[in-house]
């Protein structure tokens, strides 16, 4: 079946990456990292070795950013409080009596934020690259692309109980059907020959362009000079996201001193 998939060139001027380090950040996450399924638990992870797949016959995924903010973005949001916990307080709100009996033992403002623990930022670097312009990307939010992932995934999605493949699908928690449209990307043989990865928006902000990199195809040359490097607390865009999504930055492991954009 012919391939109607819309593809793209990367960004002229790179990618940011942020990724354990201190190995290089375009290095591809070790297997021994990965889950009980045989992924990192990401959107557009491979998910064949519940095909019984050997590691050589899969791949793995470098997620970046065109934007360095959005690099940061993808990243923190993890941290935000939950919707359980914030039902919790807005219920605890609603107790007038519970609610005054707290006054002056909880700052109401900082239990709604969520922590950014230093030793998560200290293990991590930043990186840029530039990625070969010959590589094609799956533009996974075109019209077409879509229709193309309609039709050839609906056995599928009628397995899992899907009703339509739409934007909010492939943008979807539904790890099970994404990390699907990504093996089949990969494997389409009837699409541009240097298919490399997925470009996709941030589902947390639309003006934040995303790729999601085949390791195996990956071509690149380095980036920004005096790049990778370690993450700052008082780095601009790690403020500007914590100031975003409401989170205070722990500032040294262990000890009190935090900072609340």
């Amino acid at each position: 079946m012919q391939s109607r998939v819309i593809t793209v060139t990367p960004p002229a001027d790179g990618v940011y990456r942020l990724a354990r380090g201190p190995a290089d950040p375009f290095e591809p996450p070790p297997w021994s990292i990965a889950g009980d399924d045989g992924t990192f638990g990401n959107r557009f992870d491979d998910p064949s070795a519940s095909d019984d797949f050997p590691h050589d016959r899969r791949f793995r995924v470098l997620y970046c950013a065109t934007r360095r903010i959005a690099a940061f973005g993808e990243t923190m949001a993890r941290f935000r409080p939950s919707i359980d916990l914030l039902t919790k307080l807005a219920a605890i709100d609603d107790d007038e009596p519970l609610a005054a009996s707290l006054r002056g033992a909880v700052d109401p403002g900082e239990s709604r934020r969520g922590l950014v623990p230093a030793d998560w930022r200290l293990k991590r670097r930043i990186g840029h690259t530039v990625l070969d312009p010959t590589l094609r990307f799956v533009d996974i939010a075109h019209p077409a692309t879509m229709q193309d992932l309609r039709t050839k995934l609906a056995p599928l999605a009628a397995r899992l109980a899907i009703s339509d493949i739409d934007l909010s699908t492939v943008t979807s928690q539904q790890r099970r059907f994404t990390q699907a449209c990504a093996r089949h990307i990969h494997d389409d043989r009837n699409v541009h020959p240097h298919i490399a990865g997925i470009r996709y928006l941030s589902r947390l902000n639309p003006d934040w362009e995303c790729w999601a990199i085949f390791d195996d195809r990956l071509r690149h040359a380095p980036g920004h000079p005096g790049l990778p490097k370690s993450i700052l607390a008082d780095d601009a865009d790690l403020l500007a996201v914590a100031q975003l999504f409401d989170l205070t930055i722990d500032v040294f492991p262990g000890q009190e001193h935090v900072l609340r954009p």
